[in-house]
């Protein structure tokens, strides 16, 4: 009886041990299978990440605001750019904003409401180069550009890039490609001419009659100018102006107490000579001329009040742009005979001026009394 009991027990004990045995090699096979699961799990999103990364996608846009160039002959000119990100992701974004311009730039600023729509205002204020885009939103900004007074014309292209560099706030996308928008901005040509001159007589010449201090010019006599032009800009190449010596001759006849026309056979001559072709310049560059006169005045034309001027005038035919130096000779003035019924009480005076007047009113005064005492 012991003897059976004891072949149980160790049959008990041997299925035991068996069952033990079945039990832990399952879980060694379970543990295998599942580490080999968790491998192959965990390398899935490493192979998706590589061939399929996630990069969240823009909308960007940037505009000329007003859309005319810049002016730069007046230093204090600029123009804004108007740029917008339109975020149609399900998340915010976080995006970097850079930019290209080879001349001045200052911003970003923020844009305002106004008429409708987002503008730039003068008084904007700044932001920093990273702007959050909620999601599906959009953020309009502003660049504001200008450039240096002798910056050359021409079309020039500013470039604002925009790139995602977060989403969700903190996930970095180490994969977002930038997004470039160019815009053409034109800087526009300018010029001035600046004037020197030198003349003989010294005094011959000015930009305007009225400023003049030339006090005589004799009935025959000449005068010489040298025209000295510098040509300042931005323009490239050259520029061409026309140039015109002529003059004026202003004729009162005082018998007839009105103004006659001139003519070379009753009152002189009057020489211009000069060189008549156009003027050409390039930037910084000075030309001159020089510009002669001479006149000679009839000295039987004292029943007339005589004026000359010359004058010279450069000017550009495109842009109607002109220069003028003026020679303004004061007066050459006559005298008038005054016949009384006595015709051998005829008596010549100058009206024009106030001592020949007295003296003109005394003789007749004393005329008067010759006649009544004859």
């Amino acid at each position: 009886m012991e003897g059976v009991c004891a072949v149980r027990r160790l049959t008990s004990n041997w299925q035991s041990v068996t069952i033990v045995d079945r039990v832990s090699q399952s879980l060694t096979t379970i543990k295998i299978v599942i580490a080999i699961f968790l491998f192959l799990l965990s390398g899935i999103p490493n192979v998706s990440s590589q061939q399929n990364p996630y990069a969240p996608e823009i909308d960007y846009s940037c505009v000329e605001v007003i859309g005319r160039g810049l002016e730069v002959e007046y230093e204090y000119e600029y123009e804004y750019i108007k740029c917008t990100i339109s975020n149609n992701n399900p998340h915010d974004i976080t995006v970097k904003i850079s930019e290209e311009w080879e001349h001045n730039v200052d911003g970003l600023y923020e844009s305002s409401e106004g008429w409708g729509e987002r503008i730039c205002a003068y008084d904007a204020d700044e932001i920093g180069r990273e702007i959050i885009v909620q999601a599906s939103s959009e953020v309009v900004f502003c660049h504001k550009i200008s450039a240096d007074k002798y910056a050359a014309e021409g079309i020039y292209i500013f470039t604002s890039t925009a790139e995602v560099v977060r989403y969700s706030a903190i996930i970095p996308c180490d994969v977002c490609e930038p997004v470039d928008e160019e815009v053409q901005i034109e800087i526009h040509p300018w010029y001035t001419i600046i004037p020197d001159y030198s003349a003989i007589p010294e005094s011959a010449y000015s930009y305007n009659h009225d400023e003049s201090e030339r006090i005589m010019c004799d009935k025959s006599d000449f005068s010489e100018l040298l025209l000295e032009l510098t040509a300042d800009g931005n323009f490239l190449g050259t520029k061409n102006f026309s140039v015109d010596f002529s003059f004026q001759i202003i004729i009162r006849d005082l018998s007839l107490d009105d103004y006659v026309e001139y003519r070379e056979s009753t009152f002189g001559e009057v020489n211009l000579e000069y060189d008549s072709e156009p003027l050409t310049f390039e930037v910084g560059e000075t030309v001159q001329r020089i510009f002669k006169a001479s006149w000679d005045i009839k000295e039987d034309t004292d029943n007339y009040d005589v004026q000359l001027l010359m004058r010279v005038d450069v000017y550009n035919e495109n842009d109607k742009r002109e220069g003028k130096v003026i020679d303004f000779c004061p007066s050459w003035e006559g005298v008038q005979e005054i016949k009384l019924n006595n015709d051998s009480s005829g008596i010549t005076v100058n009206l024009n001026s106030p001592f020949s007047i007295s003296l003109s009113i005394i003789s007749i005064v004393m005329a008067a009394a010759i006649i009544r005492k004859n």
